[in-house]
């Protein structure tokens, strides 16, 4: 009886530990940053540059017009772009730095989206390609077998929460860690309190019934009189 009042308690304390597992766990989740702003308008072609894989974050811009080429909308987007020996883009925004001097698997890929759609591997170079105004266009140093991590339709979902046509200047997308002024506000504060306070009562109560099974046994065990039962 007594390892069956342990076990429950035993049980009882990891079932209340669960949810600051839980809580713990979203806490640890990345968080990606995102700067920069695209086009207000159809006019023009928004430019997403992934830099997490060089350490840095997502990057935004917009080629307002109708740019000619990919490249000329990277340029007009605000970002400087590097040349490898053969003519290939090998750095935005000097990352990677240096320009690889060989072929590593890493690259900068080139990718295309429509407007809530997901990013396309574009099948040409920046130099021959021909965005669309009101398209996006992508960028991700990889070994070119995803795309940039923030899809067009965040974009556009940040813009719709903003009221406006694009995300704020310094904007921030993904699983943001509560500090403490959210963590007080939203109403999930308690739960670490709580979870702790139910844990110290399931113990004590755990351990008071053992001890009233202990004595009841050693009441059991004598006579009426003090001595064994005969």
């Amino acid at each position: 009886m007594q390892k069956s009042t342990a076990a429950l308690c035993s049980g009882l304390f990891l079932a209340a530990l669960l949810p600051l597992s839980g809580s713990a766990a979203a806490a640890a989740a990345p968080v990606m940053t995102v700067a920069g702003s695209g086009c207000t308008s159809s006019s023009g072609v928004t430019v997403v540059v992934d830099f997490s894989d060089v350490g840095g974050d997502v990057e935004i811009g917009c080629a307002t017009g109708d740019p000619s080429t990919g490249r000329q909308a990277l340029v007009d987007a605000g970002f400087g772009v590097a040349d490898s020996t053969p003519g290939m883009i090998c750095a935005i925004n000097s990352a990677p730095d240096p320009c690889p001097a060989t072929f590593d698997g890493s690259y900068w890929s080139y990718w295309s989206a429509e407007p809530g759609a997901t990013w396309s591997a574009y099948a040409v170079g920046a130099d021959s390609s021909n965005p669309a105004p009101g398209a996006f266009e992508g960028w991700r140093y990889n070994d070119g077998a995803t795309g940039p991590s923030l899809l067009p339709a965040a974009i556009e979902a940040a813009s719709a929460a903003a009221g406006t046509a694009a995300p704020s200047p310094t904007a921030t997308v993904g699983p943001v860690a509560p500090g403490p002024a959210l963590a007080a506000d939203d109403g999930t504060s308690w739960i670490p309190r709580a979870a702790i306070s139910v844990v110290a009562v399931l113990l004590v109560a755990g351990a008071a019934q053992v001890a009233r099974r202990r004595r009841a046994g050693a009441a059991d065990d004598l006579g009426a009189d003090g001595g064994p039962q005969s």
